[in-house]
């Protein structure tokens, strides 16, 4: 049997050979009957089941063996195991695959027993549920339900594509319904969507569809023309849509249209505004020179928290204190007690020689152990906040272990490689469990080597001050070596490994970036050339030791390129060197904070004020010297050619 099992998982590529091998017998038998499972050999599935019956993954199994023949499985044996095992995620996923089975089915009555409130259900399973209310008891409440859900929704799932092909049949779709769709699929740029449900419409509806999209996909055609349907309300909407998207490609030409035509379409000031902000927004991404003016126009008339954020911006990068102050106050309490906007008016009243305004915001933010409560610190001489709880002890994770028995399903989970249902399970696990156990239940996970399970746990209790479960430094022996051989500070390698993967090692990116430093392969390839590495190394970025070794050259590589400039070698990082040329071209000399908060992408700006911040608290639990935020930070300049 275990001769079997290691054959059926090397064959699937399930586990490494060298993991499979450090798996107990029952974790070698799960496996092994999964793969019974798929084959059909219900015999020897069946003696594998009843050898885990008194394992943690014995509800995986069986849910396994349901789903796989769900018609010839009794619903009161899918009903036992809802009952038992109600405190686990697969339960809900056993839900949702019999709730679309009876869908499938058309067995009405049976699915409308499994849904107590379809407001707590994937949107997918309310549309089987309301397929299933209209053919069994319809009214007015019920259709009125069914039409508000069939227009929520644009991605159209096969549960979805059964109860709006049920309310066609019956014509409980009229036209004026379809168009509201048809309008929220242009909004959220779905053209397809609405040129699907255009077949449901009059051959002038039709018509009128095809003209819209016609403009979706060329606005700037309204600078030639306009739209020149029979209904007035019809043009209004299109001229509307497609002069919001011309402001992204062509912000001025917008705003020149919008104003010639605002009488004729009788433009309302909400209109104008969302019209306004798009291209103050696009002009603020460009860097363009009429940002300024065209955020200072409308943040007089209308303003909002995130164009006051970018009139902020462009304050900050031309050190125009005074507007900054002035912008600061037109933003609401909220905004204005964010740690960020504390500091900026801690730094304006500072360059207006205002120093005990100034001094008094940065005492209290040096309370606070964030960027900004660093900064703040600095500029105070001040110590920072970086003392960390103690962990949980011993008796107290064997009495978390004790009373969440999920733990043991997920820690096998993990071990036989299912980190998607380990996953699931965990994210369940976190949503009952007790929030004064969470610390003890992160640092179970945390004992697993698995971190980002342990942070979502930290992050859910709010445990902020765990720093040692927060910030742990495994795959040492590869950092120090990579850190010395390229002479790069470790905590710097940590705080980005950290920010990149939260650790995990195999994960990949909708860019394609791979592994705990989050490596592009051509960029890997490059770097590899570089540094004379075998190919080995940069074709394997799953692997730590090469993805580590891989990373820490192209920190070294950024840092050669920015003439040792840390901070724009983390933008380059995240966002690429070209853009951060592009960045730092027309500055002549720029405090690094100021640059820092100005940078157009905002995920480039988080990330950089993150990966510094957590830079200085690696620096502390690797028992370096003390190191103040403020001595990263040079001032920006013209950018260097480097390399």
């Amino acid at each position: 049997m275990r001769f079997k099992s290691l054959l059926f998982c090397i064959m699937t590529g399930l586990l490494p050979l060298h993991a499979y091998s450090q798996l107990s017998e029952a974790q070698q038998d799960f496996l092994t009957g999964i793969e019974y499972l798929k084959q059909g050999d219900r015999e020897n599935a069946n003696r594998i089941k009843a050898r885990l019956q008194t394992h943690p993954l014995y509800p995986i199994f069986l849910h396994q063996d349901m789903v796989r023949q769900l018609d010839k499985t009794p619903s009161f044996v899918i009903e036992g195991f809802l009952n038992n095992y109600s405190h686990l995620a697969v339960a809900q996923r056993l839900t949702e695959s019999w709730i679309k089975h009876l869908d499938e089915q058309n067995n009405w009555p049976l699915l409308l027993k499994q849904v107590s409130d379809p407001q707590h259900i994937r949107t997918e399973l309310q549309c089987a549920y309301y397929q299933a209310q209209l053919q069994t008891q319809a009214d007015d409440f019920i259709l009125e339900n069914a039409q508000t859900l069939w227009l929520s929704q644009l991605a159209s799932t096969k549960p979805c594509q059964r109860l709006e092909a049920q309310l066609l049949k019956t014509n409980q779709l009229p036209s004026w319904i379809i168009w509201q769709k048809i309008e929220s699929a242009f909004q959220t740029n779905q053209a397809d969507v609405a040129q699907a449900l255009a077949r449901h419409l009059s051959t002038s509806d039709r018509q009128a569809v095809t003209q819209w999209l016609d403009f979706h996909n060329n606005p700037k055609k309204l600078m030639l023309t306009l739209p020149n349907l029979e209904s007035a309300f019809l043009n209004r909407k299109i001229f509307l849509h497609s002069l919001n998207r011309l402001a992204n490609i062509e912000p001025q030409t917008a705003q020149q249209l919008l104003q010639l035509h605002q009488q004729r379409y009788q433009i309302h000031t909400d209109e104008q505004k969302t019209i306004l902000r798009t291209a103050s927004l696009r002009l603020f991404i460009r860097d363009d020179e009429e940002a300024k003016h065209f955020l200072h126009d409308y943040n007089q008339q209308h303003s909002d928290a995130d164009s006051l954020r970018w009139q902020a911006q462009i304050s900050l990068r031309q050190s125009d204190w005074k507007t900054l102050q002035l912008t600061l106050e037109k933003m609401d309490t909220t905004q204005q007690q964010q740690a960020k906007w504390q500091y900026w008016r801690a730094r304006s009243y500072q360059q207006l020689g205002h120093p005990q305004q100034a001094r008094h915001i940065f005492q209290q933010l040096a309370q606070q152990r964030n960027y900004y409560g660093f900064l703040a610190a600095d500029q105070l001489n001040m110590p920072y906040r970086l003392d960390s709880q103690p962990n949980p002890s011993t008796e107290q994770l064997a009495a978390t272990r004790k009373k969440y028995p999920a733990l043991d399903l997920i820690e096998n989970l993990l071990a036989v490689g299912w980190r998607v249902f380990a996953t699931r399970e965990w994210n369940h696990l976190l949503n009952q469990a007790d929030q004064n156990d969470l610390t003890a239940i992160a640092q179970i996970a945390h004992d697993w080597q698995h971190h980002v399970f342990a942070f979502r746990a930290l992050a859910q209790g709010q445990q902020w001050d765990q720093l040692t479960l927060r910030f742990p430094t495994p795959y040492q022996q590869p950092v120090m070596q990579n850190a010395d051989k390229n002479q790069l500070d470790p905590a710097w390698i940590y705080s980005i490994m950290r920010r990149e993967s939260a650790y995990q090692t195999d994960i990949r990116s909708s860019a394609g970036a791979v592994g705990l430093m989050q490596l592009r392969p051509s960029t890997a390839r490059y770097i590899g050339r570089q540094n004379g590495l075998p190919r080995q190394t940069y074709q394997n970025l799953t692997d730590a030791q090469s993805n580590i070794e891989l990373g820490s050259a192209y920190l070294a590589y950024l840092m050669n390129k920015f003439d040792g400039h840390i901070v724009k070698a983390t933008a380059a990082y995240n966002a690429g060197p070209r853009r951060v040329e592009n960045w730092t071209a027309t500055i002549d000399l720029l405090d690094a904070d100021q640059w820092i908060d100005s940078i157009p992408f905002t995920e480039t700006r988080r990330y950089v004020k993150a990966v510094l911040e957590h830079k200085i608290i690696f620096g502390k639990l690797l028992e370096q010297k003390p190191q103040r935020l403020s001595h990263l930070m040079q001032p920006i300049q013209e950018p260097v050619t480097g390399s």
